[in-house]
């Protein structure tokens, strides 16, 4: 694991319709060295090409906001869900997106985590801006 590295794990609920023993996991990974951005991970396990998986980036602060109100554009959509106490992420991908919720309190206390190593407001260092420029142009 990278130093610093913060993640979270959620296996997520599908109403029993994976089956077998298979279930969906959605990780959340940040790393200090990209302190802009959240890698959205979806994996099978064990993969199945019926499941959905995929991996996606959205900026930290996006999902900081998607606690609290609708945000994200482009692959990644976020929107709270008040009344479950969960975030909703809509991931496209090709076909139809991948819409998975996770409870509030665990991307609260990713985000947390996170602003321990690099808080917010502080990652918009000349390393930042660099990370962030290699990310989008290596999409």
């Amino acid at each position: 694991m990278v130093q610093d590295e913060v993640a979270a794990e959620v296996v997520l609920d599908d109403g029993r319709l994976t089956g077998r023993g298979r279930m969906t996991v959605l990780r959340l990974l940040w790393r200090p060295s990209d302190p802009l951005a959240v890698r959205l991970v979806l994996t099978a396990q064990p993969d199945h090409p019926a499941l959905p998986r995929g991996e996606w980036v959205v900026l930290r602060d996006f999902v900081r906001y998607g606690l609290e109100e609708p945000t994200g554009d482009g692959s990644v959509r976020i929107r709270p869900d008040e009344q479950l106490d969960r975030v909703w992420f809509e991931l496209d991908r090709p076909g139809r997106a991948a819409c998975v919720s996770v409870p509030r309190p665990t991307v609260r206390g990713f985000l947390d985590r996170t602003d321990e190593v690099v808080p917010a407001g502080d990652e918009r260092s000349v390393e930042a801006i660099e990370a962030l420029l290699a990310r989008l142009l290596a999409d």
